[in-house]
């Protein structure tokens, strides 16, 4: 496709604009407000810069998280993530926005996972209650930083697919007023969380017995880790959320009295908080109570340092279980996703197209194989009717 200037009219006066496919020419005038929308959208958007430290360290106090392991877990830090990001050039890339009069900015921070297949969005600012725009009478915002978040999730799916990901995972409250702003964005909701907190001073372990304790995982462990997680995580879950990482952070196995894997735990241990998955089997979910406890003797909760919970809601437990151990609801959220791929169905080639019609005929199967023993079930090296040594000739009837 090309664009061209045509010239039509007396004195070379310039009277169209024209895009050009082979030999068709189409008026491109009504394709120019696209065309000028989306080339301003990118000029607006751009990756971090040393020249952003100050808008990023002011913006960094009026943002939102969208990734709660990394904000109760890590204390994320937008300003250390971007200088990083900038270095590494893959691991959290920061990209800023912002308006042609300069009067407003954002930015959005994104966590590439180590698959490269999945990425999340770390940090996004400013949120949408530091809003400038006009209140509706519901309270609602009619615009403001609904233009900024849409701006920054457009060229993140953007940036995300050049890297060769397949998913944006975002996490919001499941009532807050970013909800909307995602969908309106593109993502869907595939799962809901709760996430559950337990304080030093609040945890009630008590004993458990030897046949429901934990022991560090093992690598001829990992098959059954795998099909665990198959089991028990729905399918489309799956496409959009790996397993945890197996060698990274503390992993934790349970097996039942016929050696067959009942739990799996994976303890991630940030700077100021600890962050627990839990993969029950549900045959094993009536003593998902003493499970938990066992995971607690292994990481013991302490007053300066809080455990994490994180509870999907497709997964069978009973609330009663973390409340009776000292947990609270800290929030429920809405896990979305938006696919920055799509697949297609390649056609066929002419040629192979073609031959898939042609049935093979006696001359193909005359020189294919040795000849075949049924009684043995194997190939036969010896060729008959004293042919040369190397030859092998077989006969085929065609049914």
């Amino acid at each position: 496709m090309l664009l061209s200037i045509g010239k039509r009219g007396v004195n070379g006066r310039i009277v169209g604009i024209f895009l050009s496919f082979g030999s068709r020419m189409i008026d491109a005038y009504r394709f120019l407000p696209c065309m000028c929308l989306t080339a301003k959208l990118f000029e607006m958007v751009r990756p971090f810069t040393l020249r952003d430290l100050a808008l990023v360290r002011r913006l960094s106090e009026q943002g939102l998280s969208l990734h709660a392991e990394s904000a109760l877990a890590d204390n994320l830090q937008p300003l250390r993530g971007a200088l990083f990001g900038m270095v590494a050039r893959s691991e959290s890339p920061t990209l800023i926005w912002k308006s042609e009069d300069g009067e407003s900015a954002g930015f959005i921070q994104i966590l590439l996972e180590e698959d490269r297949q999945h990425a999340h969005i770390l940090y996004l600012s400013p949120d949408l209650a530091h809003q400038d725009g006009e209140k509706s009478l519901d309270g609602g915002v009619v615009n403001g930083n609904e233009d900024v978040w849409l701006s920054l999730l457009d060229q993140a799916v953007h940036v995300v697919g050049k890297y060769g990901v397949h998913s944006l995972v975002a996490e919001v409250d499941e009532t807050g007023p970013e909800l909307p702003i995602l969908r309106r964005a593109g993502f869907a909701v595939y799962a809901r969380q709760d996430i559950w907190v337990l304080e030093g001073d609040a945890a009630v372990i008590g004993k458990t017995d030897e046949t429901h304790k934990l022991r560090p995982r093992l690598e001829k462990d990992d098959w059954d880790i795998q099909l665990l997680y198959a089991n028990t995580v729905p399918r489309l879950v799956q496409l959009v959320e790996p397993i945890p990482p197996i060698a990274a952070g503390s992993t934790w196995v349970q097996r039942d009295d016929k050696n067959e894997l009942a739990a799996f735990v994976h303890i991630h241990e940030g700077s100021v908080a600890t962050w627990m998955r839990f993969f029950i089997h549900p045959s094993a979910e009536s003593d998902s109570a003493e499970i938990l406890k066992a995971a607690l003797l292994v990481k013991k909760p302490h007053p300066s340092r809080a455990v994490y919970l994180c509870l999907r809601r497709y997964e069978g437990w009973v609330p009663g279980v973390l409340q009776n151990t000292g947990f609270s609801k800290w929030g429920s959220q809405a896990v979305l996703v938006k696919h920055t791929v799509q697949h297609t169905q390649r056609e066929m080639p002419k040629v192979t197209a073609n031959l898939e019609g042609i049935p093979v005929s006696a001359p193909y199967s005359q020189y294919l194989l040795t000849n075949f023993t049924k009684e043995q079930g194997e190939f036969s090296t010896e060729s008959d009717n004293n042919e040369p040594a190397g030859k092998k000739i077989v006969t085929l009837i065609a049914k």
